[in-house]
């Protein structure tokens, strides 16, 4: 029997185990800005399948876990990525189960994070875990790292662990996350959003000729960058090497201004998201921003705005047909009977940062999950188990063994 056949029986034969721990880490809360309690849980659990655990932690609570493991060769060095923090559960009521349940239901676990992204935590974890307790001795070394803080682009949390030079020496980077299974994320858009500060003058309501109220000089303004949002979201970008176009966004997201009640509005501030494809420039996008600004000055004496840039995720393109792709593929196809595609995607990802400092390769893949980012998140139990069939093939492929 060869090295595939006896992981997938074992993790076949494991089930329970995996499912448990995949239901623990739901039960586990990591909303972004606490993932202390998760990160402890994944430490422990890494540490006896004997990693070499350290917990990178730039503020307090603010917890990501590095893992590795070292091969018989030393090549390649793979970094191996999930991010386990998560977005706040919203309305309670509106969930079929409690969110930090991982109740099973209808062949489901129901819960916050079970596809963004605590999936791709427990895959990994336990893809390595069949591997370990088989003897199965990996060529290449592996770094896993086990994230926080991306649902917040990811400064306390990837981009810390890259800064403190973690990813040196790593050939490729695995992005593991849920997804539909069909496609291989070989591109991602950057994120490039603003805050836009709209000054007025106060005045008492009674007294409305001594204020210029800035709700008003915003409103004006929102008219004109939703005309701005208008084109740019009709721009494409055929990803060369995949059949797939990436698609540029413009969404005005939060207008606030408020005093008080009898209070002209001295203040207002306009949130903008914007996410960028490889075919666009950030100096471009900063410069269309500045001159909405510019020509609604040049119209109105009054107006005065400032434009506050914010930097997020990098854009990232890797080779549509790299060795990670290639591998990710055979162990798909070994186990779902199909081979995905390198596709990109119009979200923005913490890999951009890989990929501005290393350079190098990166594949992002998952199977399964629904409901990201809104109530009743859930996956299906048999693609918990499918994902971690697949991550371990990955990893045989990719690594070699003995």
């Amino acid at each position: 029997m060869d090295h595939r056949e006896s992981v997938l029986n074992y993790i076949d034969s494991h089930r329970d185990e995996i499912i448990k721990f995949m239901q623990g880490l739901i039960q586990t809360v990591s909303v972004t800005g606490d993932e202390s309690s998760i990160g402890e849980l994944v430490a422990a659990e890494s540490r006896a399948d004997g990693l070499e655990v350290e917990l990178v932690e730039p503020v307090e609570k603010r917890v990501s876990v590095v893992a590795s493991h070292r091969g018989t060769i030393g090549k390649p060095r793979v970094m191996m990525y999930s991010h386990y923090d998560t977005v706040p559960a919203g309305d309670l009521g509106s969930w079929a189960h409690p969110p930090f349940s991982g109740e099973i239901a209808d062949g489901q676990i129901w819960g916050r994070g079970a596809c963004d992204d605590k999936v791709a935590t427990c895959g990994l974890v336990m893809a390595f875990r069949a591997i370990k307790r088989l003897g199965i001795n990996l060529k290449g070394d592996i770094v896993f790292t086990h994230v926080g803080d991306e649902e917040r682009g990811g400064r306390h949390g990837f981009q810390e662990i890259l800064d403190r030079g973690y990813g040196e020496g790593v050939d490729c980077l695995f992005y593991a996350h849920g997804g539909s299974g069909e496609q291989i994320g070989v591109a991602a858009n950057g994120s490039r959003g603003c805050t836009i500060t709209v000054r007025g003058r106060s005045a008492h309501t009674a007294r409305l000729e001594d204020g210029v109220n800035a709700v008003v000089k915003a409103a004006k303004l929102i008219t004109r960058l939703q005309e701005l949002a208008d084109e740019v979201n009709q721009r494409r970008y055929p990803l060369p090497g995949t059949d797939t176009v990436m698609k540029s966004r413009f969404s005005i997201n939060r207008c606030v201004g408020y005093v008080a009640h009898n209070n002209v509005p001295d203040r207002c501030e306009i949130l903008v998201d914007r996410r960028y494809t490889p075919g666009e420039k950030e100096e471009q996008i900063d410069r269309e921003f500045q001159g909405v600004i510019e020509a609604m000055k040049a119209e109105d004496p009054e107006f005065d705005a400032e434009v506050d840039i914010r930097s997020g995720n990098r854009v990232s393109v890797a080779p549509a047909d790299s060795e990670i792709v290639r591998s990710i593929q055979r162990a798909a196809e070994r186990v779902l009977g199909f081979r995905p595609k390198p596709a990109g995607g119009s979200h923005s990802s913490d890999h951009g940062w890989f990929v501005a400092r290393h350079g190098k390769p990166f594949a992002s893949y998952g199977v399964g999950g629904t409901g990201v980012h809104s109530a009743n998140e859930r996956i299906d139990v048999e693609d918990v188990i499918l994902t971690t069939k697949v991550y371990a093939l990955t990893m045989l492929d990719l690594l070699g063994a003995e």
